[in-house]
């Protein structure tokens, strides 16, 4: 289990394509590179990779299964991803624990700012929105948060404006997909 909270936002530098999966090479923030070796087991964009190779500031996942649940077929070279490495045995997780498990993409159908923070609005699929209720945690793009409204299957996150700095959250808008993990799967 992760604990949903993000360390640090990395920047893709390279994306090797083949027929069946993708090498992403993604720029460390200074402090975050020496806490990784080959084997260390992470959250990328919420979805649970294993780091294949580190040459000095860049990290590199391969990545199979998971391009058919997740955006990572869409990312291209400069765009930022959420990081966080899988706690020590032992560590306490917390309530909102991510397993890294993406099961769907979902759709962002708005954002609203206040001076407390900012609200966002996913559209679910309906096969995992059945179950979901107001206050259930949901992990997005690696960062789990309760659920403060629903309407159907759309839902509505809010969160506080220090999580910008330390994520890819600022990034969010309306018609972008994001990662998807339910934490109350039945």
């Amino acid at each position: 289990m992760f604990r949903g909270i993000v360390q640090g936002r990395g920047v893709i530098k390279s994306i090797s394509k083949s027929e069946d999966s993708q090498r992403h090479g993604i720029v460390f923030p200074e402090g975050m590179i020496e806490l990784v070796d080959i084997d260390t087991v992470m959250l990328v964009n919420g979805c649970s990779l294993t780091v294949v190779r580190i040459l000095n500031d860049t990290v590199y996942f391969d990545i199979d299964q998971a391009l058919g649940t997740t955006t990572f077929e869409s990312l291209k070279e400069g765009d930022q991803v959420n990081l966080e490495i899988h706690p020590k045995f032992g560590e306490v997780v917390g309530r909102g624990g991510l397993t890294g498990n993406i099961k769907s993409t979902a759709l962002v159908t708005g954002v609203e700012e206040d001076e407390a923070g900012f609200s966002v609005f996913i559209d679910i699929p309906k096969s995992l929105s059945e179950n979901l209720m107001v206050q259930d945690d949901i992990g997005i793009d690696g960062v789990s948060s309760p659920i403060t409204d629903m309407s159907n299957s759309v839902i509505t996150l809010h969160y506080p404006r220090d999580l910008l700095a330390n994520t890819n959250l600022a990034m969010l808008k309306k018609d972008v997909k994001v990662n998807v993990e339910i934490l109350n799967e039945w």
